[in-house]
C-alpha cells in the first residue's frame, strides 16, 4: 500500500471516530449504561442490538489535499464516559506507515500531504549548464586533423663533419653566413694578434661568429712554427693566445697547430694551456693523398691533442671531391672529418679560398644529405667533448736588457738554413728574393734582398715578430738607438714596428733615408719615446726600389743619453708603409751611383716622403706580412 492509500484510510477513520465521539457527547442517543471508570481495552467492545445509524457519505477516493490541521493521532486521553459501541472493523484505526523522506515530519500522524511520487533527492540549487571540468590552458589553435606520420628513421653510421676556418681572414664572414643559411656550424681558428688589422676579422665580427653558434678556436698569437721556437716562446704563443681569447669573452676549447707542425713536447704544451684537442692537416685519406690512411678519424680520437685530419682546400678540389670524401667515409663505417678552409672569395680566388658558389653548394650537399642519413656537421669542440677548462697564462715577456737587445744580431747563427731570431718581411708588390752573401760585415754571412720588379712595397728582414724570444723587449716612456751596416744601390731606412702587451704587432714609424753605397756604411737613428701599452719592437733596413741591399750587425740600445744619428743624407721624413701604392719621386740631389749597382737609369725613384709618426701607431697601418711562410695554416 503505498503512501496515498494509507493516509486516505487512516483519514476516513479519525473523522468518522470524531463524529461518533461528537455525537456521544451531544446525547443525541440516551447512554444504555453507566460511564466505565476503567480505561478502555485495546479489544473492541461487543456492539449493542440495535445501535442507531449516521448517515455519512461515503468517503471519497481520494483524501482532501490539505488534512485538517490537528487531527488526533490517537484517540484522546479521557474517552468520552459513555461512548457508542461501534462496529470495530472500521474504527480500529491501521498504524500508519513509516515515513520515506527522512526529511519529513516525524509524527507519523501528520505525514506531509501529498508528496510527489518521486521526488529528486538533493537537487543543486542552481547549477551551471556545462561547466568544464578543467579546460586546458593553451589549446592548439589549430590542430591538425591529419597529422603527418612520423619521418622515417635516418639510415648509416654516424659521420660526424666540421667544417673549420683558419687564420681569421676577413672573407670568412662570408663562409658563415652562406653556412648559417643552412643550420650549418664552423670552427674559426683566429690569432688573437691580427683580429682587427686589414685583411682580417674585426672583433665585432668573432662576436657575431660566436653569437651565431659558431665555435672561435685558438690558433698562436702571431701564427708561428711551434716547432721552430724555444719552448718558452710555445708556451706564451698558445697559452697567452687562449687568454686574449679568454678576455674577449671566448671560451676555446679547440686548437689549429700553425703549418701543421707538431711535436710531443708541442702537442703537450696546447694540453697544459688547457685545451681540449689540437688539430693537424693530411692524416686521412683523400684524392690528394694519404693513400694509406683512414677514411675518418675515430670518435673519440686517439689522441686529442694530435687530430687527424684531411688536407687544406685548394682550388685543385671540387664538390665531387668534397662530397665523395663524406660518402666514402659512411661507406666505411662513419667517423669524423675536419675539413680545413683559408678564405672565401667571390671572384679572383687565392689559391687557398674556396668560391661562395662552391661553397654554397656543398653546404647544401650536407644539409640535404643530413635529412636522410646519419651525417651531421658539428663543431670541433662538440665533437670531441669536454668542458672549458681553466684559462693559463704563458711565461711573462723578459725585460729589456742592458746593451744590444738584439738577438743573432750578427747573422751567423743558422736555424732551417736562415739566421735563428731572423724574419723575411716582403710587403707590398714587388719580387724581393731573399739569399745570403759570404763574407759579412764581420763574420761569414750577410743577408741579401733583391727586387727586379716593383710597383709597391719593400723588401728586408726584421727580427721575427714574436712574444719575447727573438723580438726585443722595451719600455714605455723610452727611446731607443737602431743601427745596422749596409751595402745598397739605392736608399734605405729602417721599418720598425711595436709589440702590444696582448701580443699584437703593428707598424709604427719609419727612419729618414739612408744614402746608397757601395762600401760597408754605417745607419744609426735613434727613436721616439715608446708609447704606453707596448713592450716589444722589431726592425730593419729596407729596399724599396729595384736595386740590391744586404745588410749585417743590426744593434738596439736604450738611447739615454741620446746619440747622434749617422746619416750620409739629410734626414728626411720616413717612409710610411701606405695602404694604397705610392708613386715614385726625385731621389735626394746629392745621391749619387755606386760602384757597381744597375745603371742610374734603371733604379727607379724612391717613394715620395711620409709624414713622421711619432708614438702611436697608425690605425691605417699595415703589419708585416708573414716570413716566407708556407701557404698552409
Amino acid at each position: 500500500m503505498n503512501r496515498r492509500r494509507a493516509f486516505g484510510l487512516g483519514g476516513f477513520a479519525a473523522i468518522l471516530a470524531l463524529l461518533i465521539s461528537f455525537a456521544a457527547g451531544q446525547h443525541f442517543w440516551p447512554p444504555t449504561s453507566p460511564p466505565s471508570s476503567a480505561p478502555p481495552s485495546s479489544a473492541p467492545e461487543a456492539a449493542p442490538e440495535d445501535p442507531p445509524t449516521l448517515p455519512v457519505e461515503d468517503p471519497p477516493a481520494d483524501p482532501p489535499a490539505d488534512p485538517p490541521a490537528d487531527p488526533p493521532a490517537d484517540p484522546p486521553a479521557d474517552p468520552p464516559a459513555d461512548p457508542a459501541p461501534v462496529d470495530p472493523a472500521p474504527v480500529v484505526p491501521t498504524p500508519p506507515a513509516p515515513p520515506v523522506d527522512p526529511a519529513g515530519p516525524t509524527d507519523p500522524a501528520d505525514p506531509p500531504a501529498d508528496p510527489p511520487a518521486d521526488p529528486p533527492a538533493d537537487p543543486p540549487v542552481d547549477p551551471p549548464a556545462d561547466p568544464p571540468a578543467d579546460p586546458p590552458a593553451d589549446p592548439p589553435a589549430d590542430p591538425p586533423v591529419d597529422p603527418e606520420p612520423p619521418a622515417p628513421p635516418k639510415t648509416g653510421p654516424l659521420t660526424q663533419v666540421s667544417l673549420t676556418f683558419d687564420d681569421g681572414n676577413a672573407g670568412q664572414a662570408l663562409g658563415a653566413s652562406i653556412l648559417g643559411a643552412h643550420g650549418l656550424p664552423a670552427t674559426f681558428y683566429v690569432n688573437s694578434g691580427v683580429i682587427g688589422t686589414p685583411g682580417k676579422l674585426s672583433l665585432d665580427q668573432l662576436n657575431a661568429l660566436a653569437a651565431a653558434g659558431n665555435e672561435i678556436g685558438g690558433h698562436t698569437v702571431t701564427h708561428v712554427d711551434l716547432t721552430s721556437v724555444p719552448i718558452d716562446e710555445v708556451r706564451r704563443q698558445v697559452c697567452d693566445d687562449r687568454v686574449q681569447l679568454a678576455n674577449w669573452g671566448f671560451a676555446t676549447r679547440s686548437f689549429a697547430y700553425p703549418f701543421a707542425e707538431v711535436n710531443d713536447q708541442v702537442a703537450q704544451v696546447v694540453q697544459d694551456c688547457g685545451y681540449r684537442s689540437g688539430r693537424l692537416l693530411g692524416d686521412i685519406r683523400s684524392r690528394f693523398g694519404c693513400f694509406d690512411c683512414d677514411w675518418a678519424e675515430t670518435v673519440p680520437p686517439a689522441r686529442p691533442t694530435i687530430t687527424q685530419a684531411l688536407d687544406q682546400y685548394d682550388l685543385d678540389w671540387t664538390l665531387a671531391d668534397l662530397t665523395g670524401i663524406v660518402t666514402a667515409a659512411e661507406a666505411h663505417g662513419g667517423g669524423w672529418l675536419q675539413f680545413t678552409f683559408h678564405d672565401v672569395c667571390t671572384s679572383s680566388c687565392e689559391s687557398l679560398a674556396i668560391s661562395s658558389d662552391l661553397l654554397e653548394s656543398f653546404a647544401s650537399w650536407l644539409q640535404t644529405r643530413g635529412e636522410t642519413r646519419n651525417t651531421v656537421v658539428r663543431t670541433v669542440g662538440d665533437v670531441v667533448g669536454g668542458s672549458v677548462l681553466p684559462i693559463v697564462a704563458g711565461p711573462a715577456v723578459p725585460p729589456p736588457t742592458e746593451g744590444n737587445g738584439v738577438i743573432n744580431p750578427d747573422l751567423e747563427t743558422m736555424q732551417n738554413g736562415f739566421p735563428a731570431c731572423w724574419y723575411r718581411a716582403p710587403w707590398g708588390d714587388n719580387d724581393a728574393v731573399f739569399s745570403l752573401v759570404n763574407p759579412g760585415h764581420s763574420g761569414n754571412v750577410a743577408s741579401q734582398v733583391t727586387i727586379t720588379s716593383y710597383s709597391s712595397g719593400e723588401g728586408k728582414i726584421i727580427p721575427t715578430l714574436d712574444l719575447g724570444s727573438c723580438a726585443p723587449s722595451v719600455a714605455p716612456g723610452h727611446s731607443y738607438t737602431l743601427s745596422g751596416w749596409y751595402q745598397s744601390t739605392s736608399v734605405t731606412q729602417f721599418a720598425v714596428y711595436l709589440r702590444s702587451t696582448s701580443g699584437a704587432w703593428t707598424y709604427w714609424t719609419s727612419s729618414p733615408w739612408f744614402a746608397a753605397s757601395t762600401d760597408w756604411a754605417l745607419a744609426g737613428w735613434t727613436t721616439g719615446a715608446i708609447p704606453e701599452g707596448y713592450n716589444g719592437i722589431s726592425f730593419g733596413l729596407n729596399i724599396f726600389s729595384p736595386g740590391t741591399l744586404v745588410t749585417d750587425d743590426y744593434s738596439l740600445v736604450d738611447a739615454a743619453p741620446p746619440v747622434a744619428e749617422s746619416a750620409t743624407v739629410p734626414p728626411v721624413a720616413p717612409l710610411a708603409e701606405p695602404l694604397i701604392e705610392t708613386g715614385p719621386a726625385d731621389p735626394p740631389a746629392d745621391d749619387t751611383t755606386v760602384a757597381d749597382p744597375p745603371a742610374a737609369e734603371e733604379v727607379a725613384d724612391p717613394p715620395a716622403e711620409e709624414a713622421v709618426t711619432e708614438e702611436t701607431p697608425p690605425e691605417e697601418a699595415l703589419p708585416p706580412a708573414e716570413a716566407d711562410p708556407p701557404a698552409a695554416s
